[in-house]
């Protein structure tokens, strides 16, 4: 978790996302923008929507503020959750980011029939995913703090 004190965190984050070595990579990245978000984290999609239906009973009502979901993770994929999301009033608001090893074509066009607000797919470089992650949080932060 990046809270800074007793704050409220800037956003509330959830990572959709089962390769560990990924979710670390994230982590840091998140952690290094020292802004106080809250990460929860979820490795498979049964984990995230258990999280995203209870999200409001554990963040004092506030749901999250930005979802990072790899559209490839088991029980259901990504897909399906994309899907739940933003067939559901309560929840189509968030926004989505599909980052994932696919570049293919039909899961692009099937993250943005279902509104997934981008498709980024992971680098293959460290350094990059590490610069990827980092921009994408900033972006949203940018966005939430100027509503």
């Amino acid at each position: 978790m990046s809270t800074l004190g007793n704050e409220e965190p800037i956003m509330n984050i959830l990572l959709v996302e089962d390769n560990i070595a990924d979710i670390f990579i994230m982590q840091e990245a998140i952690d290094e923008l020292n802004t106080g978000h809250h990460l929860e984290i979820a490795n498979n999609g049964e984990t995230a929507l258990e999280k995203i239906k209870n999200t409001g009973q554990i963040n004092r009502g506030n749901l999250f503020n930005l979802i990072i979901l790899d559209i490839n993770i088991p029980r259901p994929d990504g897909r399906l959750i994309l899907k739940f999301l933003k067939e559901d009033l309560k929840y189509r608001d968030i926004p989505v980011v599909i980052l994932t090893t696919s570049n293919d074509w039909n899961d692009i066009k099937y993250a943005y029939e279902n509104q997934a607000n981008t498709f980024v797919t992971k680098p293959t470089e460290i350094e990059d995913f590490f610069k990827y992650i980092k921009s994408i949080v900033s972006y949203w932060e940018k966005l939430a703090s100027s509503v």
